[in-house]
């Protein structure tokens, strides 16, 4: 069985560090055998976002999610917690969407002042839609180099890329 991973990217700017995470953590799933997908929240159409009108990208997109074995969210920190645009898109998907999918959390920001929002933020947002959320990847500026991702970054998405691999493995049978 090929393992699907998808990324959802909730910045709603671009460039945006967060995106340039989870493109690598995409990377290293996507060499360690899985199929990859990016969602960017930021592409999709307002309208579907704030549940004015319907949208066949924002179906695909939770469809994706749906299909995946990995699910990675990559925001930067806003109001000391993930984008409203990211919240907005999860609050689209069903109840139970993410049951048995292995979670990663990104989470970039300016300083280490807010480490936790993956704990008080991500998690609670994976466990409401009974995903399995697991250690992810918080980051600030200064572990970028004119930016790109320090090597000591890029190894940490190795590790919890190689991390949700086995789990998604292991829960596949």
């Amino acid at each position: 069985m090929t393992l699907r991973a998808v990324a959802v990217s909730g910045s709603p700017r671009a460039p945006s560090k967060s995106k340039t995470l989870a493109e690598l953590m995409l990377a290293a799933l996507g060499h360690g055998g899985c199929e990859t997908q990016m969602v960017d929240v930021a592409a999709l159409p307002a309208d579907a976002l704030v549940a004015r009108a319907s949208a066949p990208a924002m179906d695909s997109a939770i469809a994706a999610i749906g299909e995946a074995q990995i699910v990675v969210a990559a925001s930067p920190t806003y109001r000391a917690l993930y984008t409203g645009v990211m919240k907005s898109f999860f609050d689209l998907m069903p109840h139970g969407h993410l049951a048995g999918k292995i979670c990663v959390p990104i989470q970039t920001a300016g300083s280490p002042q807010h480490f936790l929002t993956i704990e008080y933020g991500m998690r609670p947002l994976f466990a409401s839609l009974d995903g399995v959320p697991i250690a992810g990847v918080y980051a600030t500026d200064d572990q970028f180099v004119e930016g790109q991702p320090a090597e000591k970054l890029r190894a940490r998405i190795e590790t919890v890329a190689s991390a949700a691999l086995a789990l998604a493995r292991a829960a596949a049978g």
